[in-house]
């Protein structure tokens, strides 16, 4: 899709500025080489990177409470980000190893940390992120704050073989009932002979029944076709416009104020409608949406927070709750909270 003269000249403005700041960020740099050496040796120490093992160790509510995570639960969540800009979502029983890992998350993540801001950007979905310290970060998330703290204890094996096990939970011809059991060193000989004759065993059953579906489609009629074609070209241009410079232009702007001006809501719908033309039907045909309705679940789907949302809808914070809970009943003619509606248009 071709964007008119203005989103030219500020996709041209968003190079200059992107460029201005490297460059900056390269004066930095050059201007640290004539540190003495055991300065930069402690700034080396001190360097900031996300690659790594992270756990979760508390949630921050905009009301100011605090959850401990940790205490008194049996698993604990980790993400695991690799150099590679793919993340990891498990969740881990250290205390009984014997107990299954629950696999939740595996995508791309893309970070960048400059002097002026820093740019996290997970599935697809920037995310506003917080470095407290060189082990300590916070993850927005809307209503509430990731506290994540580095932990570098889990051996690098265990991690690939945590890594592995995500991977494989997340094929498509997975068994989802599999229980994925967190690797340990105290392993035995005769299990790893097990596994050895067993996983054959097993590759050879998925690919009979594999082998069996796939013949048992060619004597059907292919009535996917058509759909499976409409899917990736929506994914197309869902990640044409996730890299696109308006949409970097429009999270900036999107977390700044004044609200947004009737040109700038008219550009952002059909910006939408472009990338995730399927999301809109769907809205027309679950009912008929106001125009605050439609703008709500907008932003909802661009991951912007309520606050946000507020600000740019022109209402107060605590209406934006409300008219997500109404929508939901709208829409599905039952009672559902404000965290319904926004799973649901996340996910649609």
């Amino acid at each position: 899709m071709k964007a008119d003269t203005r989103y030219k000249s500020t996709g041209n403005r968003l190079t200059y500025e992107v460029t201005r700041r490297l460059l900056s960020f390269l004066v930095l740099i050059l201007t640290g080489c004539g540190l003495p050496e055991d300065n930069q040796q402690e700034a080396e120490e001190e360097e900031f990177s996300i690659v790594g093992t992270w756990e979760l160790n508390e949630l921050r509510f905009l009301s100011g409470q605090r959850v401990d995570v940790r205490t008194g639960y049996e698993y604990v969540w980790y993400r695991f980000l690799e150099d590679d800009g793919t993340y990891y979502v498990v969740e881990l029983n250290i205390r009984d190893k014997k107990k299954p890992l629950k696999p939740h998350e595996m995508s791309e993540y893309f970070f960048m940390m400059s002097p002026y801001d820093t740019v996290y950007i997970e599935h697809g979905r920037m995310r506003d992120i917080t470095i407290i310290d060189n082990h300590t970060i916070g993850i927005d998330r809307g209503a509430y704050v990731e506290i994540f703290i580095k932990n570098d204890k889990l051996p690098a094996d265990m991690v690939s073989e945590i890594e592995r096990s995500v991977e494989t939970a997340f094929r498509p011809n997975h068994n989802k009932n599999t229980q994925y059991i967190m690797p340990t060193s105290a392993t035995t000989a005769n299990s790893h002979i097990w596994i050895w004759v067993a996983v054959p065993i097993v590759l050879l059953i998925i690919s009979l029944y594999i082998r069996y579906k796939v013949r048992g489609k060619r004597n059907q009629p292919s009535s996917m076709d058509g759909n499976t074609g409409t899917i990736m070209e929506d994914r197309h241009s869902e990640q044409a416009f996730i890299h696109s410079d308006y949409y970097l232009t429009l999270r900036r702007r999107l977390y700044e104020e004044p609200p947004l001006k009737p040109d700038e809501w008219k550009e952002l719908e059909t910006q939408m409608k472009s990338a995730y033309p399927q999301f809109f039907r769907n809205l027309t045909e679950k009912c008929q949406l106001s125009e605050v309705e439609l703008r709500v679940c907008i932003l909802t789907k661009l991951g912007i927070p309520p606050s946000a949302i507020a600000i740019h809808t022109c209402r107060e914070y605590s209406s934006i709750s409300s008219i997500r809970s109404r929508l939901y009943y709208k829409m599905f003619g039952k009672k559902g909270g404000a965290k319904d509606l926004d799973e649901y248009i996340i996910n649609l």
